[in-house]
């Protein structure tokens, strides 16, 4: 992605969370999550990812959530060469809760991911490309105070023609 649409993108994302955190602080949260990535290629190692994310709970089972998505730096061995493929991304998703209790709820997500995908060939060179494409995610969510709560959610993303899993831990918190 070029650079001015990676800092329109982010500007955008920052008044989304500005407006919401002014307009009323209840309700806005954010979070970071650790995890396992990888995708369906059995020739591609899995990789350690991350995210940072914010939301906006605009009712009691609805949220609007943005972040920004680290795959982290997979290896690829074949037998022809050796590479690295990193891939990161912005996304925007609606997140559904269902609580089971007062304190643990089940999540769904469903959402856009804006990728860049960068291919480094040991020496001989990269190629990057990028796109726009689905993801959707399951969880769930334990309240461990008013403003502090844990995750674990597998989200399954589209690279390409390429499924990206992402199963990770989350902490939230909440404005």
């Amino acid at each position: 992605m070029n650079k001015i649409k990676q800092h329109l993108l982010s500007g955008v994302f920052i008044s989304t969370f500005c407006f919401a955190s002014g307009a009323n602080a209840e309700g806005v949260y954010a979070g970071f999550s650790l995890g396992n990535a990888s995708l369906d290629e059995s020739e591609i190692d899995s990789a350690v990812g991350w995210k940072l994310f914010g939301g906006y709970e605009v009712s009691d089972n609805i949220a609007i959530e943005g972040g920004y998505t680290s795959f982290g730096e997979m290896d690829i061995s074949d037998f022809w060469y050796s590479a690295t493929l990193e891939i990161t991304g912005f996304e925007l998703a609606a997140v559904g809760s269902y609580p089971i209790n007062d304190q643990l709820s089940l999540l769904g997500k469903l959402g856009f991911l804006r990728w860049d995908a960068e291919f480094d060939f040991s020496g001989l060179g990269s190629v990057s490309t990028s796109g726009t494409d689905i993801f959707f995610g399951l969880g769930g969510q334990y309240n461990l105070s008013d403003n502090l709560d844990v995750r674990a959610t597998w989200e399954r993303y589209t690279v390409e023609d390429t499924d990206a899993d992402l199963l990770s831990a989350s902490v939230v918190y909440s404005f």
